[in-house]
């Protein structure tokens, strides 16, 4: 298709479109279906339908909402946006940005991806020394305080924001910021949401706002205790296993130390709870440094994980200090 119309109801040639460095949204003139521009690298520009997005290919009208968005926001802040790039022999960037030669690469997942497969094209792209930064549709939004890992796996960090997760909402033509993500023993998953049009997201962007966390108050230990034993009471099969484990070792799980229970928020970036990865690492009795072998981080390349490797040790020394005199002789 050579001639698609614009959102103000004019004609506008491929060519003439490619030569703009404006993003916009293009319409079939017939059945006023959004299509995109294929700028081409051996063919001249022209602009086709969309799919619906299918296995094996094809793109859904969310799929190219989101791109659009991103491409929008990112040309408002500088970049230039070009759809589709690939990226080796098997990858194709949803959004290629430049600036002062600079790339980066946007992913818009609105689709069911395991994390698997997120590691999988996220190290694809950092082997070609591309970063990448991953934007999410309405399927991952925040409803309830117990996250997925295929949510969690999506998590980022900035030093305004804390922990946080982007997500853009077609329907609504709305971004999402989830910021400040922590995680609570018997609690679930805590955050701040902000939403945000185009334009106060690049505020947001340009001023490069320091965002205020909330002070989420973790369970108290009485309270995880009294959780303890409901869940053992309903026969619950992983506090069960994990007495199990006790007995083996001739303990009990409501006799564990004080310093089994984690009444502070932590980062969103661990597999296991910090009460059963404490009971696991005082019944192994184990160095206080190697605390992180049983508590491993979440698979996330996002995340530039040194920055984090220490917390372990560092909330956990502090526990021991507090309750010295709990701590097991074994110690």
């Amino acid at each position: 298709m050579k001639v698609a119309q614009t959102t103000n109801g004019c004609l506008i040639r491929a060519d003439q479109a490619a030569k703009q460095q404006q993003v916009a949204r293009y319409f079939c003139p017939h059945c006023q279906q959004l299509v995109q521009l294929h700028r081409g690298v051996h063919k001249a520009p022209y602009f086709a339908h969309i799919a619906e997005r299918v296995s094996g290919g094809g793109e859904s009208p969310a799929h190219l909402a989101g791109k659009q968005a991103i491409a929008e926001l990112a040309h408002a802040l500088g970049w230039h946006a070009t759809f589709e790039v690939p990226v080796g022999e098997t990858q194709r960037a949803d959004v290629w940005l430049t600036r002062n030669q600079q790339p980066l690469i946007i992913e818009y997942q609105c689709s069911p991806l395991t994390p698997d497969k997120l590691n999988q094209r996220t190290i694809g792209y950092q082997q070609h020394r591309l970063p990448v930064l991953w934007v999410v549709g309405e399927r991952y939004c925040f409803t309830n305080h117990y996250l997925s890992q295929q949510q969690l796996g999506f998590i980022n960090y900035r030093r305004q924001w804390g922990f946080y997760v982007v997500s853009y909402l077609p329907k609504w033509g709305q971004w999402v910021l989830y910021h400040h993500i922590v995680a609570r023993d018997f609690a679930g998953y805590a955050w701040q949401t902000l939403r945000l049009t185009t334009k106060a997201f690049v505020r947001l962007l340009v001023a490069q706002t320091r965002l205020p966390a909330n002070h989420y108050k973790g369970k108290s230990q009485p309270m995880q205790q009294q959780i303890i034993d409901r869940r053992l009471g309903l026969q619950d099969a992983h506090y069960v296993a994990l007495q199990a484990d006790c007995y083996a070792h001739h303990e009990r799980l409501q006799a564990v130390p004080d310093w089994c229970y984690c009444t502070r928020n932590v980062p969103p970036i661990y597999q296991l709870s910090q009460f059963e990865s404490r009971v696991t690492w005082w019944l192994s009795a184990q160095p206080i440094d190697l605390f992180l072998a049983v508590t491993p981080l979440l698979q996330q390349p996002l995340l530039k994980q040194s920055l984090f490797a220490q917390w372990g040790q560092i909330a956990l020394k502090q526990a021991l200090k507090k309750n010295r005199g709990s701590v097991d002789h074994r110690f």
